[in-house]
């Protein structure tokens, strides 16, 4: 009976395998707001529809003073009026929302910082790894699909080869899935969570060249 639940256990670890590809890929391409919460979805809703009228208008005041009341006083209202400026929400304005508490910003704001855990904090990244975790994740889930084939085909073919014995043994097989998914389910977490401070450091770098655009025109 027991051996039953644990093909059981394989055949659910082989989905969830696919569907953390599935998730990732949406979470990249469509569901960029999934993770935030329902007041930083509101908070959302509310800035961007006050950008879209500042940049119509050319008055600013009504979006600066929903930032001061949403996001805080101490966010750089620059960085803000950058963010949700853009036409797509995704680029700068859900990741900073998403991060708002971890920065730590500087008058230079090349500098800007991000707070990891207490007492260690570093500059935003400038080199986006998100290639490397999707395609790390997406051969996770290439060889849980072939452990699962392999406790199948161990049923009447046993691995004689040293150190490939374990495959015999489905419980052990089972054990090793479920470690590569767990493994997939951290670099899923990490890659949203560098992807977005890649994209805070694009912006705060972005900000920097327009200062000093502007301050080569006043001179």
């Amino acid at each position: 009976m027991l051996v039953y639940i644990v093909f059981l256990l394989i055949i659910v670890g082989v989905t969830a395998a696919l569907y953390q590809v599935y998730e990732t890929h949406y979470n990249i391409n469509f569901g960029n707001d999934k993770k935030l919460s329902n007041a930083d979805k509101s908070h959302l809703t509310t800035l961007s529809n006050d950008a879209r009228l500042a940049v119509e208008t050319n008055d600013w005041s009504t979006f600066d003073q929903s930032v001061s009341r949403l996001l805080g006083t101490d966010i750089d209202l620059e960085i803000a009026r950058t963010a949700f400026s853009q036409e797509q929400e995704s680029t700068y304005a859900i990741p900073l929302l998403r991060r708002r508490q971890r920065l730590i910003f500087k008058r230079d704001k090349a500098n800007t910082r991000v707070r990891h855990m207490p007492g260690f904090s570093t500059r935003l990244p400038t080199i986006d790894v998100r290639g490397i975790l999707i395609t790390l994740i997406i051969t996770n889930c290439f060889l849980v699909q072939l452990l699962g084939g392999m406790s199948i085909y161990t049923l009447n073919y046993e691995v004689s080869m040293t150190g490939l014995v374990w495959l015999n043994d489905p419980f052990a097989v089972m054990v090793v899935i479920y470690a590569f998914i767990f493994t997939s389910y951290v670099m899923a977490r990490l890659d949203m969570y560098l992807h977005d401070l890649h994209q805070l450091g694009k912006l705060m770098r972005h900000r920097v060249l327009d200062d000093s655009g502007l301050n080569h025109q006043c001179t």
